[in-house]
C-alpha cells in the first residue's frame, strides 16, 4: 500500500515554530533514520488495500472507520497520532495541515487516539471517529489522519506519514470555477529558423462546494497573418473546494511576427465519485502577447555593426592611400622644380 502524504515541522525548545508538507510513499523514515513506519487504511483486523478512506455523512451523522500504523524499525515506538484539514500542494499532491494549526474544516470531525505504541516489526489498529457537525454544508470536506515521531536534540524534526480522508455531506452542492490571467511570456526557439514558444500561466479557484478537475484549450493567433498555434491537451488538475492552483500552459510553434491574441479557455468537471451535478460555467481568459524576434533583430544588429566595421576599415585604408598618394606626388613635384633650379 501507498500512504501519498508526509509531513515535517521544525521545533525549538518543544514550540513548534514552522511546518511543511509533502508527499513520499508508503513509509518515512524520522531524522536519524532508525525509525521506520507506515500508516495506510484498515478494516478492525488490518490493512484492506484501500488507498484513501472515503466517507458520507449526513449531517449529524457518525462512523467508524481504522488506519494501521506499521513499525518497520527494530525497537518499540510511541506515535502520536493527530487529524487535520487536508489540501494540495502546488504540486497537486495531496496534504494535511500542520499540527500546530487548529483544524476547521473536515479535520474537526475526525478524532483519533492521541499515541499508539507499536512493537518492533508490528502493526497496530487505530479507531477513527467521524462526526459531522448538525449544519454540515453540503459537499466534500477534506481531512487526513497521521502517524508522526520526533527526532534530534533541541532542535528537533518531526516526520509525519498519513492518509488522505475524503469527507462528503449528500444535499445540494455547488459547483463552480473561476480562474484568473496571470501573465503571458514569448519563449525564442533555439535556432534561427525554429519557432519559439508562448508560456501562458493562469490561476484557477474553485468557488464551489464540491471537489472538480480543470481542463484548459490554449491558442494563439498571429495579428500578422502568421500560423496560428495551440497547446497540446493537458492532464485534468484538481482542485479542491475553496482551493486555488497555479497552472502553466506552454503554446509551441509560434514564430515571432508580432503581437498574437491569446485565448485560454478553462473547464472544469465534477471529481470522480462525485455528486451528479451540473459543470460550472466555462471561463475564458484573453490577452495580447508580443512574439518579438529577439535573436533574428540581435543576428541583425551584429550583421549592421560587421559591416558598418568593414565600411569604416575600407574608408580608413582608402583614406591613407590617398595620403600616400598625394605625399608621392607632392614629392614628386618637388623634386622636378628642384632639378629645374
Amino acid at each position: 500500500m501507498r500512504i501519498p502524504m508526509v509531513a515535517r515541522a521544525v521545533v525549538a525548545l518543544a514550540v513548534l515554530t514552522s511546518a511543511a508538507l509533502w508527499p513520499v510513499p508508503a513509509s518515512a523514515s524520522a531524522a536519524d533514520g532508525r525509525i521506520t513506519w507506515s500508516v495506510a487504511p484498515a478494516d478492525a483486523d488490518g490493512p484492506d488495500g484501500r488507498r484513501v478512506l472515503d466517507l458520507e455523512l449526513a449531517p449529524g451523522e457518525r462512523a467508524t472507520e481504522h488506519v494501521a500504523v506499521s513499525n518497520h524499525s527494530a525497537e518499540e515506538v510511541t506515535f502520536a497520532l493527530s487529524a487535520n484539514d487536508g489540501y494540495l500542494t502546488e504540486r497537486g499532491s495531496f496534504d494535511m495541515r500542520p499540527s500546530a494549526v487548529e483544524p476547521v474544516d473536515g479535520g474537526a470531525w475526525v478524532s483519533v487516539p492521541d499515541e499508539v505504541v507499536v512493537g518492533p516489526g508490528e502493526t497496530e489498529v487505530v479507531p477513527v471517529e467521524v462526526v459531522a457537525p448538525a449544519d454540515a454544508v453540503p459537499g466534500d470536506h477534506p481531512a487526513g489522519v497521521a502517524a508522526s515521531v520526533r527526532s534530534g536534540g533541541e532542535v528537533q524534526v518531526e516526520s509525519r506519514v498519513g492518509v488522505r480522508v475524503n469527507l462528503r455531506v449528500p444535499g445540494e452542492v455547488v459547483a463552480a470555477l473561476d480562474a484568473d490571467l496571470l501573465g503571458v511570456s514569448f519563449t525564442q526557439g533555439s535556432g534561427l529558423f525554429e519557432p519559439g514558444a508562448l508560456v501562458v500561466r493562469y490561476a484557477v479557484v474553485n468557488d464551489g462546494t464540491v471537489a472538480l478537475r480543470t481542463t484548459a484549450r490554449v491558442a494563439a493567433e498571429s495579428g500578422f497573418g502568421g500560423p496560428d498555434a495551440s497547446a497540446p491537451s493537458g492532464e485534468a488538475l484538481e482542485v479542491l473546494p475553496g482551493g486555488r492552483r497555479e497552472v502553466s500552459v506552454e503554446v509551441p510553434g509560434v514564430w515571432p511576427l508580432g503581437p498574437f491574441g491569446v485565448e485560454a479557455v478553462v473547464g472544469a468537471t465534477v471529481a470522480d465519485g462525485g455528486p451528479d451535478v451540473a459543470a460550472p460555467t466555462d471561463v475564458t481568459l484573453t490577452d495580447t502577447a508580443w512574439a518579438v524576434p529577439l535573436l533574428h533583430l540581435l543576428v541583425l544588429l551584429a550583421l549592421v555593426l560587421v559591416g558598418w566595421a568593414v565600411r569604416r576599415a575600407l574608408r580608413v585604408r582608402r583614406s591613407r592611400l590617398d595620403r600616400l598618394v598625394e605625399r608621392a606626388r607632392a614629392e614628386g613635384r618637388a623634386e622636378a622644380l628642384a632639378s629645374r633650379g
